[in-house]
């Protein structure tokens, strides 16, 4: 599959934008990342296992689901959920 619109035109657009970020990044005097679930994942972080058993045992229990990312998507009763 081929675009029929020529990308080298927009090309000089984002290398200028990038020297820009660089230049930015590199006169900065501290720089905030906000990232989600994806940055914890890449390094190497679990939703399920050893240690969502060791924590949270009781919902596997209770509500049948075998990992921390599914229990975000339960359909509970209410938002208050029961411990016993």
């Amino acid at each position: 599959m081929f675009s029929k619109m020529p990308i080298t035109k927009s090309t000089k657009n984002y290398s200028e934008q990038i020297e820009c970020l660089k230049e930015k990044l590199e006169t900065a005097d501290s720089i905030m990342i906000g990232a989600g679930a994806g940055l914890s994942t890449s390094a190497g972080f679990t939703y399920s296992g050893e240690r969502f058993r060791q924590y949270f045992s009781n919902f596997e229990e209770k509500y049948g689901f075998h990992d921390m990312y599914t229990g975000g998507f339960y359909p509970y009763s209410s938002q208050a959920m029961s411990f016993s």
